[in-house]
């Protein structure tokens, strides 16, 4: 349905669009383009047009532009099932910056809860065939990512935050895990620390996967033995890190630094340590990931890996509307950097 055949439905107090038409003598079909931003509109026209909207005050209804392009403006999130994590924030952090840039360009999050008693697939088919998305931001992506294989399947328009298998396929964005990771481990050996230990983020996540070859590559490149004792794996919460610390300090030979997955886990392995005794960082240093704000309130506060979330959020939301606008452009993949960023919570053997 085109703008001009609902004309009652777009109008910013009295201005309508065939006012604009009147009073720069054009007809409503060639404004209703221009304001939508056809390429068969000349530039000039179109530029004269939006002048006159905005002097004019005008601006289309949301459910009027919607009609004519024959979108819903609206950007779908599944959130995969997780453990109560009351001090990870990095997904609240993360959904807001989308959700507000989102807002920028004139489109709805929509942001769906998955549940442990469906395939995590499931929400995507529904959303998908019930056409109340355009497309999705996936994240906490696997290397062999069901998700990404079946809107690869259908052909429906998704950004990951984090890599696959299928990488060469899809938009993406990441960190560069598994070099922040070397980074961070050459910091604790630069410190003295031989007896590194590492809480992973489980297996199934392809980050935490990187983020763990990077700890093991700089371990090896310095000579230094990974007792299997030392390496655990989490599930990037709170909880998963006060478990894998009771499981790393509890017997010989225990680490005398850690390196945890995300913040969340470093939390909760400080936690833990200090109810076993442990002073941070005199008796053990610790390092997290993500650099949520949280991380700086504790005493000493959190030395982390971190990065911009808020930028993460801008990044992918910009790549999946250039996916929109031209689904036939060739595909982009951005690798960002994070920072160590010196707090505290670790120090010399």
């Amino acid at each position: 349905m085109k703008l001009d055949n609902i004309e009652g439905l777009s109008r910013a107090g009295d201005v309508r669009i065939s006012d604009l038409a009147a009073e720069l003598g054009l007809t409503k079909g060639t404004v209703s383009r221009a304001l939508n931003g056809y390429e068969d509109i000349s530039k000039k026209t179109r530029q004269r047009v939006m002048e006159a909207a905005k002097k004019r005050g005008y601006v289309p209804s949301t459910q009027a532009r919607r009609l004519a392009k024959g979108l819903t403006e609206t950007i779908g999130m599944v959130l995969p099932p997780m453990p109560s994590q009351p001090v990870n924030t990095f997904v609240s952090e993360f959904i807001t910056s989308v959700s507000t840039t989102l807002h920028v360009h004139g489109y709805d999050l929509l942001v769906h809860s998955g549940s442990v008693d469906e395939s995590e697939v499931e929400p995507y088919r529904r959303l998908v065939q019930s056409r109340k998305v355009d497309g999705f931001v996936v994240f906490r992506t696997r290397e062999h990512d069901p998700r990404v294989e079946y809107l690869l399947e259908e052909g429906f328009p998704f950004v990951t935050h984090g890599r696959t298998a299928r990488m060469e396929e899809h938009d993406w964005f990441d960190i560069d895990g598994e070099k922040a990771f070397r980074q961070a481990t050459s910091h604790l050996i630069g410190l003295g620390h031989q007896q590194i230990g590492l809480v992973g983020g489980g297996k199934g996540f392809y980050s935490a996967q990187l983020r763990a070859k990077g700890f093991q590559k700089m371990m090896e490149e310095s000579g230094l033995e990974i007792a299997p004792s030392m390496e655990t794996q989490g599930n990037l919460t709170g909880r998963g890190g006060e478990e894998a610390a009771h499981e790393l300090l509890k017997t010989p030979p225990r680490p005398t630094a850690i390196l945890c997955a995300n913040d969340a886990t470093a939390l909760g392995v400080i936690k833990a340590a200090m109810e076993l005794g442990f002073q941070i960082p005199n008796q053990l240093s610790v390092i997290g990931y993500d650099g949520i704000a949280l991380g700086g309130y504790l005493q000493p506060p959190l030395t982390t890996l971190t990065f911009s979330i808020e930028e993460s959020g801008k990044e992918v939301v910009e790549l999946l509307l250039r996916r929109l606008k031209d689904p036939g452009l060739p595909f982009i993949s951005r690798l960002a950097s994070a920072t160590l960023k010196l707090r505290g919570s670790e120090g010399p053997k």
